[in-house]
């Protein structure tokens, strides 16, 4: 197949740019196969009749592979305007609950995959010759720096490429650095076990001065589809989508109650409320609960207002009284909350003080 794809007659940058589509898009969907994609892609790339400019320009299929691996790897540092553009979506379609958290399961699962897909093929262009030094390194720098965001898949994807890259890049550079960053990752409670034990054999490997007698190996590497995970890896995405539709229904809990706060009208909080199509409709119980939370922060004061504001959406009909009831319950028998505020009883008074209906 190579050598079909180095004979091609290439006569314009639109055609070498759709073989550069076609390869990249492959090697990040067939993820049991990106080592050979990078191997193809190396000896397309060091063929001297291939490699070379498509028209009068400077256009090279290196520079535009390149230039692909680069687009999808700084779309790591993006994760949250695309969660906010999922957010925005799932709302205009009007996503119950668990249709919420079905589509946030299967956006965190594609969204790792592709960027740690694309790690691995960094590292195997790089292993192949194929991919420059500077290239490697500035990844590897970007992947260790303080910030924490994101930090499981960072750790993930700094692992994928040193476990790839650290053979050739030790001879001439000190690791200690990444590889302390990757290795003090484990301390993080949530990162998955088949991650950590990765990680402390990298650990193993460069104390052993990169000289690898074990297999390589990558951690969900034969699952292409969230649904296929096992139980076990599947639990980690759905923690992490049950605390983001929480911190999403808290954010707008916060915005209601204070909306409320400060002009005391009721009906302009029902304005609001379906303005912004909010999730008060989808989980009435969980608003509940997002208000209760959102008061417990603030003074007597606002806890006041939080219960006249459930107490008129009870009288305008958009909360029901069982709903009410059920997120006041919630809060009084969760343990966590209990811990946090030892007069948690009291504290609800506040709130529930003021029903009237």
């Amino acid at each position: 197949m190579t050598q079909k794809m180095i004979a091609l007659p290439i006569n314009s940058v639109e055609l070498l740019e759709k073989i550069a589509d076609i390869i990249f898009d492959r090697a990040l969907k067939r993820q049991n196969y990106t080592h050979v994609y990078a191997q193809m892609c190396a000896f397309m790339i060091n063929d001297p009749k291939f490699n070379k400019r498509a028209t009068n320009t400077t256009t090279t299929f290196q520079k535009l592979l390149l230039e692909k691996c680069s687009g999808v790897f700084y779309t790591l540092t993006e994760y949250q305007q695309e969660l906010n553009k999922l957010k925005e979506k799932m709302k205009n379609d009007n996503m119950v609950l668990n249709r919420c958290l079905s589509t946030l399961n299967n956006f965190q699962f594609d969204f790792n995959k592709k960027i740690i897909c694309n790690c691995r093929f960094i590292g195997e262009l790089f292993k192949n010759g194929a991919l420059p030094e500077k290239i490697i390194l500035s990844c590897i720098t970007d992947l260790s720096n303080e910030n924490n965001e994101n930090n499981e898949l960072k750790m993930h994807c700094l692992y994928t490429i040193l476990q790839l890259a650290g053979p050739i890049l030790s001879k001439t550079y000190d690791l200690n650095e990444p590889v302390n960053k990757l290795v003090s990752s484990i301390n993080n409670p949530d990162m998955s076990s088949e991650l950590k034990s990765l990680i402390l054999q990298v650990k193993r490997i460069h104390s052993k001065g990169w000289m690898n007698d074990e297999p390589v190996k990558f951690v969900g590497n034969n699952y292409t589809a969230f649904c296929d995970l096992p139980s076990h890896m599947k639990n980690g995405y759905r923690l992490k989508s049950n605390m983001i539709m929480a911190e999403w229904i808290y954010e707008e809990s916060r915005d209601v109650l204070f909306n409320f706060v400060n002009k005391n009208k009721i009906d302009e909080v029902i304005q609001l409320l379906k303005m912004r199509n909010t999730w008060i409709f989808h989980d009435p119980v969980l608003f509940v609960v997002s208000i209760i939370l959102v008061s417990l922060e603030e003074n007597q004061n606002v806890r006041n207002y939080a219960g006249k504001l459930l107490d008129n959406l009870n009288e305008k009909k958009e909360l029901s009284k069982c709903s009410i009831q059920l997120g006041v319950n919630k809060v009084l028998n969760d343990s966590g909350t209990e811990k946090d505020y030892p007069n948690l009883s009291n504290l609800v008074s506040d709130i529930t003080g003021q029903f009237k209906h």
